[in-house]
C-alpha cells in the first residue's frame, strides 16, 4: 500500500478518536476477520487491506468519497498507471464499492422553477364601511392573490360589518370580478346612494332590493330614485 494511503487511515482513525484494537474490533463485528496487528501495518505501508476491509473502514470512518480521500487524485488518470490485471482488479473493486450501497453519488437536487404569483388591487376600504367611490380611489396596494382564488377575481377587498353573516364574516377577505351587472341572487358590491356594500341582488315582483344573509338587517330596496352602481360579483369566498 502507499505509505501515503496508510497515512490517510491513521488521520481518520485518530479524527474518531480510535485505538488501533478499536478498529480491529469493529472490522470483526461486522463479520469481517482481521488480525490483531493488521491496523498498524496497514497504516505504515507494510501491506493492503483486502476488498471487504478497506470496505468496512470505510464504513467505520463514514468515508462516502473514496477517490477524492484515498486516491488523492482524479479517478480517470489511475487506470493508465495500472497494466491489465491491475486494472481488472481496479474494476471489480469499483463493483463492490458499487454494490456496497455507500458510495453512490448523491442525487443531483430537482430545481424548482417559481413562477410568480398573480397579484391585484387590494383595497383598504372596506364594503358597508359607507365610503362610496372605493374602486375610483388610490386607497389599495397590490398583493398576491390566493390560489385558490378563481382567476376570473380582479380586485380584493373586506367586509365590514356581519350584516352577510353565514356567508360572509367581518373583516374576511373577499375577491371580485369587475362586472356592471349582476344576475338575480348572485352577491355583488354595490354603491347606493353614495355608500358601498356587499349583498346579494335580488329581484321580485316589489322591485330590485339589497339582501343581508343576516335577519337583523333590513332589505334595501333600489328605486328609481336611487344613486346606484354595480362595481362586480364576489367569487371568493363561495359558501
Amino acid at each position: 500500500m502507499d505509505t501515503a494511503i496508510g497515512s490517510v487511515l491513521r488521520e481518520l482513525r485518530m479524527k474518531h478518536n480510535y485505538q488501533q484494537q478499536d478498529v480491529t474490533r469493529m472490522l470483526n463485528e461486522l463479520g469481517i476477520q482481521t488480525a490483531k496487528q493488521q491496523v498498524s501495518r496497514w497504516e505504515h505501508g507494510h501491506n493492503n487491506p483486502n476488498i471487504s476491509q478497506f470496505v468496512g473502514l470505510c464504513k467505520i470512518y463514514g468515508v462516502r468519497d473514496v477517490y477524492k480521500v484515498f486516491m488523492l487524485k482524479d479517478f480517470s488518470d489511475l487506470i493508465y498507471e495500472l497494466n491489465k490485471e491491475g486494472a481488472q482488479k481496479l474494476a471489480e473493486f469499483k463493483q463492490i464499492l458499487i454494490a456496497s450501497g455507500l458510495y453512490a453519488p448523491m442525487p443531483a437536487k430537482a430545481k424548482v422553477v417559481q413562477f410568480p404569483r398573480r397579484t391585484a388591487p387590494m383595497y383598504d376600504i372596506g364594503a358597508s364601511a359607507g365610503t362610496g367611490q372605493f374602486l375610483d380611489s388610490d386607497s389599495y396596494e397590490m398583493v398576491e392573490v390566493p390560489e385558490d382564488v378563481p382567476d376570473s377575481a380582479t380586485f380584493g377587498l373586506h367586509v365590514c360589518g356581519d350584516s352577510m353573516e353565514p356567508s360572509l364574516f367581518d373583516g374576511e377577505e373577499i375577491w371580485v370580478h369587475q362586472q356592471p351587472t349582476l344576475e338575480n341572487g348572485e352577491i355583488g358590491i354595490f354603491l347606493l346612494d353614495g355608500d358601498a356594500y356587499v349583498k346579494e341582488f335580488r329581484v321580485t315582483d316589489k322591485g330590485a332590493f339589497l339582501i343581508s344573509h343576516n335577519s337583523d338587517y333590513k332589505p334595501k330596496q333600489i328605486t328609481e330614485y336611487s344613486e346606484t352602481r354595480i362595481y362586480g360579483k364576489v367569487v371568493y369566498p363561495i359558501r
